[in-house]
């Protein structure tokens, strides 16, 4: 759980600075708000087994969203 939760917000600071580099799409600036809040507050809570399902979904949205 720790090492996806890790990678999930490695990727998510990745994205980040391709973002603000103009290296992504910015009709995505909506869905990349919505998934950044979404990725936060499920990092922010314990872990449990939906969690571990919650951490694999928003990797593969953030995956679909910048396929760096």
């Amino acid at each position: 759980m720790k090492s996806e939760a890790a990678l999930l917000a490695d990727l998510l600071g990745d994205l980040r600075v391709r973002f603000r580099h103009g290296e992504t799409k910015p009709a995505s600036l909506e869905e990349l708000i919505d998934l950044d809040l979404q990725i936060r507050l499920a990092l922010a809570r314990p872990p449990s087994d939906e969690l571990v399902l919650e951490v694999r979904r928003l990797t593969a949205r953030l995956r679909a969203l910048d396929p760096h």
